[in-house]
């Protein structure tokens, strides 16, 4: 399995606020970051995993797929997260 060191959850939380006060994001990206850092800790911190733009939606009230794209693109060019469009070719 293709796994990191176990991340200190308080840690990750702790710096990632601390990264908001120069790097500030919007609540929906913050609420995605933090779906996705609950997914991860789920998978015992994989390095790469998947999750789909259905299960993210249905975390976040009346999360539009546009308002999404937007939220994951700011954590993108922000540097919060690395994201890979999966191919539909399966």
């Amino acid at each position: 399995m293709n796994r990191k060191d176990k991340i200190d959850l308080e840690k990750q939380l702790s710096e990632f606020y601390s990264t908001l006060d120069y790097k500030p994001i919007s609540s929906n990206a913050i609420s995605i970051y933090l779906i996705l850092l609950e997914i991860n800790r789920k998978t015992d911190w994989l390095c790469e995993f998947k999750v789909t733009n259905t299960i993210l939606m249905s975390k976040i009230k009346n999360l539009s797929i546009s308002a999404l794209q937007r939220a994951r693109n700011e954590l993108i060019n922000n540097q919060y997260i690395l994201y890979k469009k999966r191919s539909k070719s399966k």
